[in-house]
């Protein structure tokens, strides 16, 4: 988990040059969980989406908001971005969240779970999977 958490940290770094304060990402990151064994490319396309779809069209900007933690036997990954009310976008094609899918299928198998929703006013995606480490 520490290597996918350092490939969307540096995408976080270069969204928030691009976006300077309208841009806010926070990290909350158990230091137990950093260990994990998690199938690559999990944790940045997340945050891609929730900058393009979230962030980017909502005049203001907002906050995208990474958790990450162990509970029993399993790594939790829990991603939260503002929905604009009115977008001129699209809603996507949801490619990343099923490659995502397919990744977390083709690692654990039955083992892992994910769901993708709207709650008020905001766009959550969360991942359940067996903690893992190395």
């Amino acid at each position: 988990m520490a290597k996918e958490l350092e490939l969307a940290r540096a995408y976080a770094e270069i969204e928030a040059i691009r976006l300077g304060d309208r841009l806010r990402v926070v990290w909350q990151c158990q230091p137990e969980a950093m260990d994990a064994l998690v199938p690559p490319l999990i944790v940045q396309p997340l945050l891609e989406n929730a900058v393009y779809h979230g962030v980017e069209p909502c005049e203001s900007g907002g906050e995208v908001n990474v958790a990450i933690f162990l509970r029993g036997d399993q790594l939790n990954l829990v991603m939260r971005n503002p929905c604009a009310a009115q977008s001129r976008r699209q809603g996507g094609n949801r490619m990343a969240l099923n490659n995502i899918r397919e990744r977390l299928d083709l690692h654990f198998d039955a083992e892992a779970e994910m769901s993708a929703y709207r709650s008020g006013g905001e766009f959550v995606v969360q991942i359940r999977m067996p903690y893992r480490h190395g």
